[in-house]
């Protein structure tokens, strides 16, 4: 794949994407006039951006998908089909079938057959049409003549015919004004009536017998009008005739005519389509493309350079046969500022690594929604965390389990609002997607107020698949477990989201991929939260380089209080626990060796001991409100350096405790402690 293809994969992945979120909003704004037009135009011109990129690389397939579209979104453009769900849903699937022919182009598999949705789009064209072209018409030859297809320009008529496609209420207003305040006053009226619609069309006139007034009859399109309305009381003389309303809906309604597509549920399209919607694979990324703001590259040119003088000025001084001690000086000040000036460049590559992480979680949200749609379940979705930025690599790796997480709260969460166990006041399902940064971790969390994990539910199932023996009842912690056990499932019967025993493992499995750690927690009744914890692929950390067992070890310099040499004598044991009094009072003692799993080392009680007093969070896992001290003994306290850390990728969830890895500055290569983790438990035993 050349260059222009691989440039072409991620501004036309950025594409979708954007049209993905422009249908969202669409689907929230379609009452609006004004802004569905605005959004229906921007649509129509990134699809056809798509359309034309594809075509010059060769891409039939995407081409012909984003021709389809460009089709329908004439249509609605035009005024000849009408927004709705079943409009909104077909053109979710023609964004997904994007979506789908750019990876399989990407990977070079022959794409599948379209007809199936590219008939459904003519065949919604056709009878929209039709429907519309009729009612225009009826519509036309009962207006009066002064606002009638004689007196209509074409652009008027265009946006009548817009407004009957769209349902809209019709009026006719008549009014009349002094010729000598008639500009003001019409404004005024006019300024009206678009709050609460269109004016699609006016026709002013002098009468005869009132020389000095001007009559107006304005065609207008919106809601309701009344001339007891108070905004319009004050309007003397005028006149409000209805053109044409609304139809009201009947119960016929929902079954499908003659030669009409049929009916397809709320979002537009059968299961099998929303579940590779579901499924689409544009929600990791296609390319390893990242887009960097010009004044990040100025700056990063700008350091480079002060850094390459730098240098540049240090070797001069260096190679000078007469060293004097004013050169020595200098030499000493270049050698603080190089160092400096590394860093800075090592983290402004770093950041150029990192990408916005609302992509990921608008995509999880909108698989969500489509999930809730089509198990016909009232859900809100809130989103907390957007604006953090992620490794890309990270990003595109979390996407697909982030997505599978949320429609899992979907299928398995929340309940129908018939099954419901929620309170009273909060009738509506709700999935919380959030995103924070704790330290080195980026943590992700799926929430939602479902019934929760049900261990007698886990325990039925676990039972049926011959796991557990008969009458055997689970408690929280091994029904946890249980869920993530390949092939299990709660629910009999499988649907077109769930229900096959495929799913959590697979999430814990991809989270693991990514050098990550899946937790879940539940409450019966409560709800679940899954919680993704990522560390950092790379990152400045400045440290404290310790040594034990003859290996070098970092340990982030932020949980460092102190660092000491005392007396062996001066540690106390206690019932095999170890304790030191300090000014603080009773500090609890560790030997790394004994946490990492070395050989211990006998100790004489006049030898002296290396301890680093460190704090970290107390008492309930992650909970920052107070901050316990643990000291640590270790072989030797070598200094502190700031070090590029690495994270030990899919390997990392292998050992606990152990957050990375860096080069040290002589050569050597030293993992990086994670240390809340690595004495998580010590301090509360003591």
């Amino acid at each position: 794949m050349d260059q222009s293809q691989r440039q072409f994969l991620a501004e036309t992945e950025d594409l979708i994407e954007q049209i993905f979120d422009d249908l969202d909003e669409l689907r929230e704004k379609a009452n609006d006039r004004r802004d569905r037009r605005e959004l229906v135009d921007r649509i129509f011109r990134r699809v056809h951006r798509v359309k034309g990129s594809a075509a010059s690389l060769g891409l039939g397939g995407l081409s012909e998908i984003a021709h389809e579209f460009e089709s329908l979104l004439s249509a609605v453009r035009a005024g000849r089909i009408v927004v709705d769900n079943d409009v909104l849903g077909t053109c979710e699937s023609a964004a997904v079938a994007l979506g789908e022919s750019l990876q399989l182009a990407s990977s070079g598999v022959i794409e599948p057959s379209r007809q199936a949705l590219f008939e459904r789009i003519r065949v919604l064209a056709r009878v929209n049409n039709a429907k519309a072209s009729l009612d225009f018409l009826s519509v036309l030859n009962s207006l009066p003549f002064e606002t009638g297809q004689s007196s209509l320009t074409d652009d008027e008529k265009h946006r009548l015919e817009q407004a009957v496609a769209e349902g809209d209420d019709l009026y006719v207003v008549t009014t009349s004004f002094d010729i000598a305040s008639f500009a003001e006053e019409f404004s005024r009226l006019k300024e009206k009536l678009a709050a609460r619609g269109e004016v699609i069309a006016t026709s002013p006139m002098v009468g005869a017998q009132r020389s000095n007034k001007i009559n107006f009859q304005i065609l207008f399109a919106g809601a309701s009008l009344d001339v007891a309305d108070p905004d319009l009381a004050d309007f003397v003389g005028m006149g409000i005739m209805r053109v044409a309303s609304k139809p009201e809906t009947s119960a016929s309604d929902g079954k499908a005519e003659p030669g009409s597509p049929s009916r397809q549920p709320a979002w537009g399209g059968d299961a099998n389509s929303l579940v590779a919607g579901l499924k689409l694979t544009t929600s990791s990324s296609l390319s390893n493309f990242i887009r960097t703001d010009l004044d990040d590259l100025d700056r990063l040119i700008s350091s480079t350079h002060d850094l390459f003088r730098a240098t540049a000025k240090a070797l001069d001084l260096a190679l000078s046969p007469h060293i004097s001690n004013e050169v020595q000086e200098e030499l000493e000040r270049l050698d603080v500022q190089i160092r400096r000036s590394f860093l800075s460049v090592e983290e402004n590559l770093i950041g150029l690594r990192m990408v916005s992480i609302a992509p990921v979680l608008q995509r999880s949200a909108r698989a969500g929604r489509a999930a809730a749609r089509l198990s016909n379940k009232e859900i809100d979705f809130e989103v907390v965390g957007s604006n953090l930025k992620l490794d890309k690599l990270l990003s595109d790796s979390i996407a697909d389990p982030l997505i599978q997480l949320v429609r899992n709260a979907v299928d398995h969460g929340i309940e129908t609002a018939e099954r419901s166990v929620r309170s009273p006041e909060r009738k509506r399902g709700m999935v919380r997607i959030e995103v924070s940064s704790e330290g080195r971790q980026t943590c992700l969390r799926v929430t939602d107020n479902g019934r929760g994990v049900d261990p007698a539910l886990v325990s039925q199932a676990a039972i049926k698949l011959g796991v557990i023996g008969k009458d055997t009842l689970l408690d929280m912690d091994h029904s946890l477990r249980m869920i993530f056990r390949p092939g299990f499932t709660t629910l009999s019967s499988a649907s077109t989201i769930s229900g096959r025993g495929v799913g959590l493992d697979v999430v814990e499995n991809a989270v693991e991929h990514a050098g990550g750690e899946l937790r879940v927690s539940s409450e019966s009744g409560r709800g679940s939260t899954f919680e993704i914890r990522l560390p950092a692929t790379f990152g400045l950390l400045l440290s404290t380089t310790v040594v034990s067992g003859g290996y070098g070890f970092c340990i982030d310099s932020a949980h460092v209080v102190n660092s000491e040499v005392i007396a062996a004598n001066r540690i106390q044991k206690s019932e095999n626990k170890e304790t030191l009094l300090s000014e603080s009072g009773i500090l609890p003692i560790v030997r790394l060796r004994n946490l990492l799993g070395q050989p211990a080392v006998e100790m004489l009680s006049t030898d002296l001991v290396h301890i680093i007093t460190c704090g970290f969070p107390g008492k309930g896992w992650g909970d920052t409100r107070q901050t316990e001290c643990v000291g640590i003994i270790v072989d030797r306290v070598a200094g502190r350096e700031e070090v590029l850390a690495r994270n030990l990728g899919r390997h990392s969830s292998r050992w606990p405790g152990i957050s990375g890895a860096t080069e040290l500055r002589d050569g050597t290569v030293a993992l990086i402690l994670d240390l809340p983790r690595l004495i998580q438990g010590v301090v509360t035993d003591n």
